[in-house]
C-alpha cells in the first residue's frame, strides 16, 4: 500500500507542476484536495516533498527545479510529450482501476483483450543494441494457427489501434515487415548483431500511414464531409495527425489511403463522405456495393 501511495503522489505532483509553475503551498493544497476524494492521505512535509523530487528525477527522468525568481517549482527543460502523457495516462488508469473495485456497480469498462505487451522490454533492448531476434509467428489468415520460425533485425515498435507491432527487416524476404505482438511467441534475443545498413527512415515511412499498413500507396490530400453529429468527435479525437478543419462540416487529411483507412471511413457510415479525390470516393462506393450484395444474396 505504501508503494502505491507514493507512486500516486508522484503522479499528482508531476501533473500539478505540468499545468503551471507552483509553490510548495499550492502543491500541498492540490494534494489535500485530492485526498478528499480518496481513502488515502497524500499530504506531506517539505522534506518528503524534496525526497519525492529526487525520486521523480531518477524514476521518470523528469527534472523538477525551484525557480527562485518566481519562488515556484517548475519542470526543467522540454518534456518528451508522448512519454510523459503515456506515463500519466498509465497512472490514471491504474488509480482508476484500483478505485473501481470499490465502486464496481458504477464502472462499466469495455471488455476487450488487453494489448500484447509481454515482449516489449526485450524487443526494445534488442532494437537499442542491434541484436537479431528469433520468434515464432502466426498469421490471422491461418485457421490452423500454425507458427513459422522468424529470424529478423528488429528496428522499431509501433502502436496502432490497440495493438503493438514489431517493425523489423526480414533478411529472408529482403523487406521491412510488421509483426503483431499478439501473434508471436517464444521470443529469443540472440547475441548476434546486425548492421544498420540500407534501412529506410521509419518515421518517414509511417508519417503518412493510417494504422499499420505501408504498402507503397502514395499519400494524397483527402477532403471529408462530416455530419454535425460526428464533427465534435473528430475534433476531439482526430483521424490522423495531418487533420485540419476546413469548415464546420469539412476536414482535410494528408495520408496514404490504405485498406485500414477505407475501413475506418466505412465504419462511420453516413456520418462521413469522401469529397476528394473522386477516385477514392469511387473505391468506397464499390466497397459499399459489394457489402450490399452480401445482404441481397
Amino acid at each position: 500500500m505504501a508503494k502505491k501511495l507514493y507512486i500516486k503522489r508522484h503522479h499528482l505532483i508531476i501533473n500539478r507542476i505540468r499545468k503551471s509553475p507552483c509553490s510548495f503551498k499550492e502543491i500541498l493544497e492540490s494534494l489535500r484536495h485530492y485526498s478528499q476524494f480518496s481513502d488515502e492521505d497524500y499530504e506531506i512535509s517539505k522534506r518528503t516533498f524534496e525526497r519525492d523530487l529526487i525520486e521523480i528525477s531518477e524514476i521518470y527522468d523528469i527534472e523538477i527545479q525551484y525557480n527562485r525568481s518566481l519562488r515556484k517549482y517548475e519542470i526543467a527543460g522540454e518534456l518528451d510529450g508522448f512519454k510523459t502523457e503515456r506515463i500519466i495516462e498509465a497512472f490514471e488508469i491504474y488509480d482508476f482501476l484500483s478505485l473501481s473495485g470499490t465502486f464496481s456497480e458504477f464502472v462499466l469498462p469495455e471488455k476487450r483483450k488487453p494489448m500484447a505487451t509481454e515482449f516489449l522490454k526485450e524487443l526494445l533492448y534488442a532494437i537499442k543494441h542491434n541484436f537479431i531476434v528469433e520468434f515464432e509467428h502466426t498469421k490471422f489468415a491461418d485457421d490452423r494457427q500454425e507458427f513459422s520460425q522468424r529470424k529478423v533485425h528488429p528496428l522499431a515498435l509501433k502502436e496502432a489501434i490497440y495493438r503493438w507491432y514489431l517493425v523489423a527487416y526480414d533478411p529472408v524476404e529482403n523487406e521491412v515487415k510488421t509483426f503483431g505482438l499478439e501473434r508471436i511467441q517464444r521470443v529469443v534475443v540472440t547475441n548476434q548483431k546486425f548492421k544498420m545498413e540500407n534501412i529506410p527512415d521509419l518515421k518517414a515511412k509511417f508519417e503518412n500511414a493510417f494504422g499499420i499498413i505501408t504498402d507503397g500507396t502514395k499519400p494524397e490530400k483527402i477532403i471529408l464531409e462530416v455530419s454535425a453529429e460526428q464533427m465534435p468527435y473528430l475534433k476531439t479525437l482526430p483521424l490522423h495527425h495531418s487533420q485540419t478543419i476546413l469548415s464546420k462540416n469539412q476536414i482535410q487529411l494528408f495520408l496514404s489511403p490504405t485498406y485500414d483507412f477505407l475501413m475506418e471511413i466505412l465504419s462511420m457510415g453516413k456520418e462521413v463522405k469522401i469529397i476528394e479525390p473522386k477516385s477514392l470516393q469511387k473505391e468506397i462506393v464499390k466497397m459499399l456495393e459489394l457489402n450490399l450484395k452480401n445482404y441481397k444474396e
